[in-house]
């Protein structure tokens, strides 16, 4: 991995300008000091490292070193070909096949042969309105304009006036990520929740967002054998009709059922008992729960929208 690592270090410092030991540090997850050690092995191969004292300072390479890009390996410019596909699945434009070209060293279609990965973003549905909310939202974010569209929610469809910040795509929906107007607050829109979208002339002075942070928002399945004392064992029955159904939020392996069985079981040990809460909820009449007998009471006061949004959370 240090090989990589000092790879990647010399790609980042390639065009010459300065960054710090810290935002190094945190780019590669690795502390300050690995960095500094990092970089004194790289001096002592050769690249001229430099250090910038005082404010504005930073590390960087003399002027006039450059890094060739040609050390990518034929797995990098694979992998990087399969990620630029995939943005371009939703945005084709010339600025991402420019990229792609500078970027990836292969012809596109050596490039799809020899990877393992092909991502697309794309609708399976030919008439896909998804793509047109993308781009309208995507250039509403570009030119700071304002957006205003019909939001169906858990409680209810009401207008949301919101100032675009970014698109995001959290599997398997994209978001938009915005400032509504209304509280004040940083939130996440499902696209396919918006039954009309305009975009307005009015123009904001864009805010710093809160980062985003979605584990904070999910929860950790546990192993059934996993003893810790605080977590929870779900139960969630079910209909067999209803199995396939049921595999768009939640992974076959939980789902415990017989052959020849009308019923089944979801069974899963979690230390987030809301999170569980909110996951029966949105599945609705397609489950049951069977323990413990405090989630189904909160499931069903979720189920009848009566729980709060809580922050930028897209409600599931």
């Amino acid at each position: 991995m240090k090989t990589e690592r000092l790879v990647g270090l010399m790609c980042a410092l390639a065009d010459g300008g300065r960054t710090t030991i810290g935002q190094l540090a945190e780019r590669f997850e690795v502390s300050k000091r690995t960095i500094a050690r990092d970089l004194e092995t790289l001096n002592r191969a050769g690249v001229p490292v430099v250090t910038f004292p005082g404010a504005g300072g930073g590390v960087g390479v003399a002027e006039g070193y450059r890094v060739r890009r040609s050390l990518l390996t034929e797995s990098d410019a694979q992998n990087l070909h399969a990620a630029l596909d995939g943005l371009r699945s939703m945005q084709d434009d010339d600025e991402l096949a420019a990229l792609a070209a500078k970027l990836v060293p292969l012809p596109p279609a050596e490039a799809f042969e020899g990877s393992e990965l092909v991502i697309d973003l794309s609708s399976w549905f030919a008439d896909d309105v998804e793509h047109g909310k993308f781009e309208r939202l995507r250039d509403a974010v570009r030119t700071r304009r304002c957006a205003r569209f019909d939001y169906v929610s858990r409680t209810g469809r009401r207008v949301r006036v919101v100032e675009p910040c970014k698109l995001v795509y959290k599997h398997p929906s994209w978001y938009l990520y915005a400032l509504c107007r209304e509280r004040d607050a940083f939130r996440l829109f499902k696209l396919k929740r918006m039954a009309s979208l305009e975009i307005l002339e009015d123009t904001f002075e864009p805010r710093t967002p809160p980062p985003l942070d979605f584990a904070s928002f999910g929860a950790d399945i546990l192993p059934a054998s996993d003893g810790d004392p605080a977590a929870h064992d779900v139960v969630l029955a079910y209909r067999a009709s209803d199995e396939f159904a049921l595999t768009d939020k939640i992974d076959a392996q939980f789902l415990h059922r017989a052959p020849d069985d009308a019923e089944g079981e979801v069974r899963l040990r979690v230390l987030d008992l809301a999170w569980a809460a909110r996951l029966a909820a949105h599945l609705g009449d397609r489950v049951r729960v069977v323990s413990p007998p405090p989630l189904a009471i909160e499931a069903e006061r979720l189920r009848h929208g009566q729980g709060s949004e809580g922050g930028w959370a897209p409600a599931e």
